[in-house]
């Protein structure tokens, strides 16, 4: 779900620093040189962790695989010809490694006053260890989707569940802030003996399929893979539902005329038109920030301004037309274009007031919805309020999870820019729920 925030702000401008002054084309290289994955195993004398640090540059991240693919961003405090070294400050841990080879390094993992060996060697040596996932082609009337089909061990056959992406452009693995969301819950589910087929954004990653002109094209996408899902090997055809996360929620129900899934499974789910929804996220985001209600009050005026251009059936070029509205409200020409452009798109104009509900009530299968109590892009409330009034009488279960936000990773605030450093891509107790949830609808429908 994209954030709608419209401050009147100032740009700032990165200065560019004379080549005197910056690094050496030498120290540059040596920094480059660790650029990309690194992996290891941890022997903690118990357990066997297995670590994989991700470079890029000044920023690094190392994950615990056997931790729900923790991701704890580590400050850098060395990398050059001798080795690299790095202090994550969220567990109180270290790690100090000299260079022994072109692509290995050996030094000491240190935490708690323990220290222990650490061995890592360049590339993902846990690529696919365990997992029985393949590559998966979607054939749709808009092109081809590609994305991965998650098996759990065993012949089989499987219950599975169509994994449906938010809003944006996001890859098979749901990447938001390099939280690999829908990586995480899938492994979760195999777990549990759960299939899962994660696929990646139309024009992003494999998919060739073109940018899409409205939800109704996801929908109809949805339709396809579900029907795809059925017919894959290991799959229980009798057994497969579809879970969406965010406006992936919205195009489930959207979709599920035209494929009929054993349930849906929403998770922080868009139900309302995206107009209420933005609404409601800026003005959290606002007050959560410390901007105060006259400031969310001004940004709701913004809003509506544009909403007016966006909703104008007279327009021809909304781009140019919120371009223009934009300027005349004192934003600066670029970031004014900017804004026009992301919002001008025939998908945002289409989306705008679609509203869900009748979707909602018209598929009568077993629905269970879980929320973050720390939301802010989809407040929990509000959208469970219209989800249970849209299907009175149905069959229909929902839950709030306290202190989680929208990607269900624990959180202080529930700010988006808490996203990138979560200790989990999705917090533990947030993984237990969707699994339960899950099981719990394959009983309820796959009898």
């Amino acid at each position: 779900m994209r954030v709608f925030v419209l401050f009147l702000f100032s740009l700032t401008v990165s200065a560019c620093a004379d080549p005197a002054e910056d690094a050496s084309v030498s120290e540059t290289a040596e920094a480059a040189a660790y650029d990309g994955e690194w992996s290891g195993t941890l022997d903690t004398g118990g357990p066997q962790l297995r670590l994989l640090l991700e470079v890029a540059g000044d920023n690094a991240v190392l994950i615990s695989l056997d931790q729900n693919q923790a991701r704890l961003p580590l400050d850098i405090t060395r990398q050059d010809a001798s080795g690299f070294a790095g202090n994550v400050s969220s567990v109180g841990a270290a790690i100090d490694l000299e260079r022994t080879g072109d692509d290995e390094l050996s030094g000491t993992f240190a935490q708690g006053g323990a220290t222990l060996p650490l061995t890592l060697v360049r590339g993902n040596l846990f690529a696919g260890n365990g997992e029985a996932a393949d590559d998966f082609i979607v054939e749709t009337a808009g092109g081809q989707l590609a994305g991965t089909l998650r098996l759990p061990a065993g012949d089989g056959p499987h219950p599975a569940i169509l994994m449906l992406n938010g809003s944006g452009s996001q890859d098979r693995d749901a990447n938001v802030a390099g939280q690999p969301v829908f990586a995480v819950l899938a492994e979760a589910l195999a777990g549990r003996g759960i299939a899962t087929l994660r696929l990646d954004d139309r024009g992003i990653g494999g998919s060739t399929a073109p940018a899409p002109a409205s939800p109704l094209e996801l929908a109809e996408d949805a339709s396809a893979a579900l029907e795809a899902l059925r017919s894959a090997q290991g799959v229980d055809a009798r057994c497969v539902g579809a879970l969406g996360h965010s406006e992936g929620a919205m195009i489930a129900f959207l979709g599920a005329d035209g494929d009929n899934p054993a349930f849906i499974l929403s998770l922080a789910g868009q139900h309302g038109p995206m107009a209420e929804i933005l609404y409601e996220q800026s003005e959290a985001i606002i007050l959560a920030s410390g901007g105060g209600q006259a400031a969310a009050d001004r940004n709701r005026a913004l809003q509506d301004a544009m909403f007016s251009v966006m909703r104008d059936p007279a327009v021809e070029d909304h781009a140019a037309a919120l371009t223009a509205a934009l300027v005349e409200l004192g934003f600066p020409e670029a970031a004014a274009q900017q804004q026009g452009a992301m919002w001008g798109q025939d998908y945002a104009i289409a989306a705008l007031d679609l509203d869900p509900g009748p979707a909602m009530t018209a598929y009568d299968g077993p629905v269970r919805a879980l929320f973050g109590g720390r939301d802010l892009q989809v407040l929990a409330e509000p959208n469970r309020d219209r989800l249970l009034a849209a299907r009175e009488g149905l069959p229909t279960e929902v839950a709030i999870l306290e202190g989680v936000n929208h990607l269900f990773q624990s959180a202080e605030t529930g700010l988006p820019q808490e996203y990138a450093n979560a200790p989990h891509a999705m917090a533990p107790e947030a993984l237990e729920a969707i699994g339960m949830a899950a099981e719990g609808l394959f009983a309820q429908s796959c009898r």
